[in-house]
C-alpha cells in the first residue's frame, strides 16, 4: 500500500501534536481565530476565556488533545500549569 502525500502530511502533524505539551497546544488554540468565538484572549492579553464550553468541548478538544478527553481533564491541566 502506498500512502498520499496528504495523509503523510496528516500523520505528521499527529505526531508532532503528540510531543507538544499542554501550554504549547493551548498557545496554539489561542492563536487560531477560527476558535474565537469558544476561547479567546480578553482585551488586556492577560488572560483568555472560554466563552463556548460546549463548542471547546466539541470543536477544539478533538482537534488538540485526546478525542476522549472531557472538559474537566482540560481544567485539571490547566490548573496544574
Amino acid at each position: 500500500m502506498s500512502r498520499t502525500s496528504d495523509e503523510h502530511e496528516s500523520n505528521m502533524m499527529e505526531e508532532d501534536d503528540d510531543s507538544k505539551i499542554f501550554p504549547q497546544r493551548l498557545m496554539e488554540i489561542l492563536s487560531d481565530e477560527r476558535f474565537n468565538e469558544a476561547i479567546c484572549w480578553l482585551p488586556h492579553g492577560r488572560a483568555f476565556v472560554i466563552k463556548n464550553r460546549k463548542l471547546f468541548g466539541e470543536i477544539v478538544m478533538p482537534k488538540y488533545f485526546s478525542r476522549k478527553a472531557k472538559y474537566s481533564s482540560f481544567t485539571r491541566k490547566l490548573n496544574r500549569w
